[in-house]
């Protein structure tokens, strides 16, 4: 899409440097990395594995002061094409998770809650380590004078952090280069010792991606009587049990065809119609 295009106030979609399908939560989710380096996932892809309505969920991260910033838009390829997505950057996931518990499904809903004690915790022994404050809880807080400390800890990190906010800005330039070469360098050679040990490499993956969206969109489609998040999962468990891997990039290289042409006889048996996609390259994506 054009960035002319785009309503006012709304920024250009990004084209990611890169894009890779991943396992999260048992099911797949579409991860790219933004020209500068972070790392972003569909949040299309999260709300269907959680159970969660987008819709909604979109009005609740734009709207959250620390959540919406990071927030953004990608063109990636899709089944259908190239289509503008919105992604959640990786950092603000954590957080972005500590609110759906209850309205996820209920094969994540545990997954969910361990992940959110976990992170609750590590929250405050951050905390208590910033204010100099015992890691172990609140009653190991001897006097109830030592939280003088927090407002001076927490005034320290805000200068702190200013400062350190100034220093990357200047720091960023110059290593961004760098680090681009390195991680291109770094993504060939995983590439090598994928094909080596006999793993799926990246364009294996985002092609069976794509296949299997396509499978699941269509699904959806002509079964009425399910979800669209239930014919998503429902496609995707089958490409799982045919190959009896917990994830799907788990499928070893030397049943790669076996697994295409298993989505195309899937799709043709449900649509009466061939699949046609183009398969990219490693270097395509």
């Amino acid at each position: 899409m054009d960035s002319s295009a785009q309503p006012e106030g709304n920024p250009a979609p990004i084209t990611p440097r890169e894009q890779l399908p991943v396992t999260y939560f048992g099911g797949v989710v579409l991860a790219v990395r933004h020209p500068d380096g972070s790392i972003y996932l569909s949040i299309r892809d999260l709300c269907l594995i959680i159970g969660l309505n987008r819709s909604s969920q979109m009005r609740r991260l734009r709207t959250h002061t620390n959540l919406s910033q990071g927030l953004a838009l990608f063109t990636v390829q899709t089944s259908g094409g190239a289509q503008n997505q919105e992604f959640l950057m990786l950092e603000k996931v954590p957080t972005w998770l500590l609110s759906v518990t209850s309205r996820a499904r209920d094969e994540v809903r545990d997954k969910l809650n361990y992940l959110q004690t976990y992170l609750v915790r590590e929250v405050y022994a951050a905390f208590a380590r910033l204010t100099g404050l015992p890691e172990q809880g609140s009653h190991y807080v001897e006097d109830l004078d030592d939280l003088q400390r927090l407002d001076t800890a927490l005034n320290a990190l805000t200068e702190r952090q200013a400062q350190i906010e100034t220093s990357q800005d200047r720091a960023r330039e110059a290593w961004r280069d760098m680090a681009t070469q390195i991680r291109a360098l770094t993504d060939r050679l995983t590439e090598l010792e994928q094909q080596v040990e006999g793993r799926l490499t990246r364009g294996q993956r985002g092609h069976l991606y794509q296949l299997v969206q396509a499978w699941g969109a269509a699904k959806a489609q002509r079964e009425t009587r399910i979800s669209q998040r239930a014919a998503y999962l429902t496609v995707w468990a089958a490409l799982k049990a045919r190959f009896q891997v917990a994830r799907y990039e788990d499928i070893p290289a030397s049943r790669y065809r076996e697994a295409v042409q298993f989505v195309h006889d899937a799709y043709q048996a449900l649509t009466g119609a061939a699949l046609n996609l183009p398969e990219q390259s490693d270097l395509d994506l």
